[in-house]
């Protein structure tokens, strides 16, 4: 990721990569949350199974938070024990991630092989996936590039928050395909919908995807807006309905599991929705007010904000890089193994998340490459990387649906209006990448444009 263009960012994308990894961190140690109690009610009675995968789902827990933190200290700097000390080594939060990472996989599998008695290849597919994406920040690390941010992070002219609008765009856009999905799908469940729980959650569904459509607007205004203050209001507002929004969910689904079956499972599952929901709108206020009043303070002296030299793109392009490393970790298993987890049965589900096991794995890893390829030179901002972009999103988007397609088949023949929706956005979630890196590779700049704030007249 050597730069050869005087356009490459001046942290290298590092706040965006920051923004996701605090995200992902989150996701993931959810998830474990929901596998744990699944595990306690699936293996009860059985303790000796029970320890062993409650130790194994402690160590992805505690992998998941220390992935979180990195993202943290990307953005803030880790600070010592002074609470005035200013920040120091924002990088360090990465290192100690990838050595937990690499513990955590070398655990893992030697559980596997010697309580389990997985076979070799399953444990070394599961361990090469496991270990990707430390791998890959561990590489990211050594590279002469990124080195220089281990005492410093400099701050772009706009602060990275063109490159934090593109991410919010792009997902927002995820957001509303798959919010009015399941807002459709409810919609035509009319039974249900004459029940209280159903009532409750579908006015929540309703939120959600007012809450995507917001989440959408404050991206896009971001990309165009040239007054930071303007951009902090935005990003304010969406995360401000997004608390809401989460705890609205939460309650109609805790109603609805008290009018079913209410368990601990069911328990878990709403916290961890919750949790999950409320994460993304907490780490951008936080993102945009952190950066807006180390202005204030600053006063005169700060820095007259730009757009960036690259326009956010380096954020776009770590988004399209941990999202080909995620997928990878998921067909890596198949590919060392033969069958992967697809035997497991979540062949049709996996598929909508942009992992394909009806067609031969190597078409899913062509797409990953390219998706990889293209974030990388998005990164450096090289000479190709418009024409890598621009490649990505009309091959990419072929392959997409070309993996889709049996998904897309099975459902065509059930002609409901339910199925419909489910084709229509389920293909609009899996293209909006790719339509999105087309979009924002080859729109038109005015680099030299002012971001200033706004005074308000008395």
């Amino acid at each position: 990721m050597a730069d050869d263009s005087e356009l490459a960012a001046r942290d290298r994308g590092l706040s965006s990569l920051g923004l996701l990894m605090q995200l992902g961190g989150t996701v993931f140690a959810s998830a474990t949350i929901v596998c744990t109690f699944t595990s306690l009610i699936g293996l009860r009675g059985n303790a000796g199974d029970m320890l062993v995968m409650l130790f194994i789902l402690g160590l992805c827990g505690v992998r998941s938070m220390f992935h979180r933190q990195a993202g943290t200290d990307l953005l803030y700097g880790r600070r010592g024990f002074g609470v005035t000390e200013a920040p120091q080594d924002y990088l360090a939060g990465v290192r100690r991630y990838v050595t937990i990472a690499f513990i955590h996989t070398v655990v893992v599998g030697l559980l596997l092989w010697g309580k389990y008695d997985a076979p070799v290849s399953a444990v070394v597919g599961i361990c090469a996936g496991l270990a990707l994406w430390p791998a890959v920040l561990a590489i990211v690390l050594q590279l002469p590039a990124f080195k220089p941010f281990k005492t410093e992070m400099p701050a772009t002219e706009d602060k990275g928050f063109e490159g934090a609008s593109i991410l919010m765009a792009t997902l927002g856009g995820i957001g509303v395909c798959s919010t009015t999905v399941a807002l459709l799908v409810m919609l035509q469940t009319r039974e249900f919908l004459m029940h209280g729980p159903g009532l409750l959650m579908r006015l929540a569904l309703i939120m959600m995807v007012i809450r995507s459509f917001i989440h959408l607007q404050a991206g896009v205004a971001g990309l165009r807006e040239t007054s930071v203050e303007r951009s902090v209001e935005l990003a304010n507002r969406y995360a401000s309905f997004g608390v809401i929004t989460s705890f609205c969910a939460g309650g109609a689904l805790l109603l609805l599991s008290m009018a079913t079956a209410l368990n601990v499972l069911a328990l878990a599952m709403v916290c961890a929705l919750v949790w999950v929901l409320m994460t993304w709108p907490l780490i951008i206020r936080r993102f945009f007010s952190d950066r807006q009043f180390s202005d204030l303070v600053a006063g005169d002296t700060a820095p007259t904000h730009r757009r960036a030299r690259d326009a956010g793109l380096s954020g776009l392009g770590w988004l399209l890089v941990t999202s080909s490393v995620l997928v990878m970790s998921l067909v890596i298993p198949s590919l060392v193994t033969g069958h992967g987890i697809a035997p497991f049965g979540y062949t049709k589900l996996l598929s909508f998340a942009g992992v394909d096991f009806e067609h031969s794995s190597w078409w899913t890893v062509g797409f990953v490459l390219l998706q990889a390829w293209a974030g990388v030179e998005l990164i450096r901002m090289g000479s190709m990387h418009r024409a890598v972009g621009t490649l990505y999103a009309i091959a990419g988007a072929v392959v997409q649906i070309y993996l889709f397609w049996p998904v897309l088949d099975t459902l065509w023949h059930d002609s409901d209006s339910i199925s419909m929706a489910v084709i229509v956005g389920s293909l609009a979630r899996m293209l909006a990448l790719p339509v999105a890196t087309l979009i924002l590779v080859n729109r038109r700049l005015a680099p030299t444009a002012l971001a200033r704030f706004r005074t308000r007249k008395p």
